[in-house]
């Protein structure tokens, strides 16, 4: 694997640091790689990834959840999602944050070959592997374990699907009933060994028939039926879409879950510091597909309400409700129309008071009201006037 050296920082007010990924690899996975490393020192995306997956290996074998020969089996097949770009777990276990709940995710479109094909047999594999890891993160005592997926837009539009659509709310509902039924299965192998603690479903919601995915309804259904077969299930819930971090950005996904493409370009900036609207990888990767304008138009932004149809498509599935999207700002409200100016009116009067002559005035408002009285005196007030003005 071809190594390149760059310098990146978690965020701006971040000193830059040095930085080892493969060659390939976007700038903006140096800056997830930095954000995923603790500490201010050099990283190296090999070792960072290695160490992560050693303690995990060897906790397996600890635990005793798996035995020595399937550790060295999920190792490899983490190493292979990894530098695949198709999965990783969330950015805690790569810091080795033992407080925060652990999570798994799966990049969609890193499973599309390059003619548009779906390598469905590959996606629920790699589902196992993550079931296997959660489980030993957490220490084979969670009993909901949160696995999920993420760049589902950039999964459609390479596909020729506009998010807003039935056919893609259709190919969504057949991947989260993969999802669903290879985790279950992976829960049961698991269960096999340690005891169950759910019963398996025998009852689904229909997955289509067909999709436009050429062969994943198929795959879903028979993962589906696969599931309802076994004796029983280690986890009450597997499948859950939660809030992205810097993983998703390291495996190069644009999008969390199920949300929508915010469009075709984005600003970016490149090494030499330079900001410029650039194509997103999912236009890139839709326009080679699809031409450039047909790329164009599939990631255009949706409504909120064509976010909501693409969720509950894909509810029946999850054990645990997606996380919100983010508040967008309300719309800025319209200055008030500059009021009129008040037509006053008042008097004048000339007085003395105490020998001293005073200009009285009165401001009145059109229905009659007193506003203001005021007194001033000449510059013949001499002293006495500043008593007077008090």
């Amino acid at each position: 694997m071809a190594l390149r050296r760059t310098r990146a920082s978690a965020d701006p007010d971040s000193p830059p640091r040095a930085i080892a990924l493969p060659a390939t690899w976007e700038q903006s996975a140096a800056e997830a790689l930095a954000c995923l490393s603790p500490g201010l020192g050099p990283v190296s995306l090999p070792s960072l990834a290695e160490g992560w997956i050693a303690r995990l290996s060897a906790r397996a074998v600890q635990l005793g959840i798996l035995e020595a020969i399937d550790a060295v089996a999920l190792a490899e097949s983490l190493r292979q999602l990894v530098i695949t770009r198709r999965g990783a777990p969330g950015a805690s276990t790569w810091r080795g944050d033992a407080k925060v709940e652990p999570r798994f995710v799966l990049n969609l479109p890193a499973f599309l070959d390059s003619a548009g094909g779906f390598d469905a047999a590959g996606y629920a594999a790699a589902v196992g592997t993550g079931v296997q890891a959660l489980e030993v993160l957490t220490g084979g005592r969670a009993q909901r374990l949160r696995l999920g997926f993420a760049d589902l837009s950039a999964l459609l539009a390479a596909c020729g699907l506009a998010y807003d659509s039935p056919a893609a709310r259709d190919v969504a509902n057949a991947l989260s009933a993969l999802t669903r039924g290879a985790a279950e299965q992976a829960s049961a192998r698991l269960a096999e060994k340690h005891g169950a603690r759910e019963p398996a479903a025998l009852l689904w919601p229909a997955p289509p028939a067909r999709c436009a995915i050429p062969g994943l309804a198929v795959a879903a259904r028979r993962a589906l039926d696969a599931a309802g077969a076994t004796q029983g299930l280690r986890h009450h819930g597997s499948f859950a879409l939660t809030a992205a971090d810097a993983a998703e950005a390291l495996l190069g996904c644009e999008t969390g879950g199920l949300a929508p493409a915010q469009g075709a370009t984005r600003l970016m900036q490149d090494e030499d510091g330079r900001v410029a609207e650039r194509p997103t990888a999912a236009a890139r990767r839709a326009g080679l597909l699809q031409g450039e304008r047909e790329a164009e138009a599939l990631l255009a932004p949706v409504t909120d309400k064509a976010r909501e149809a693409m969720e509950a498509a894909i509810r029946p599935y999850l054990h645990a409700a997606a996380p919100a999207p983010l508040a967008r700002p309300e719309p800025a409200r319209p200055l008030p129309p500059p009021r009129p100016a008040v037509a006053a009116r008042g008097n004048v009067w000339r007085v003395v008071v105490g020998g001293h002559r005073v200009l009285l005035r009165t401001t009145e408002a059109a229905d009659g009201s007193l506003i203001e009285v005021g007194l001033s005196m000449g510059k013949e007030g001499g002293k006495d006037g500043s008593a007077l003005r008090g």
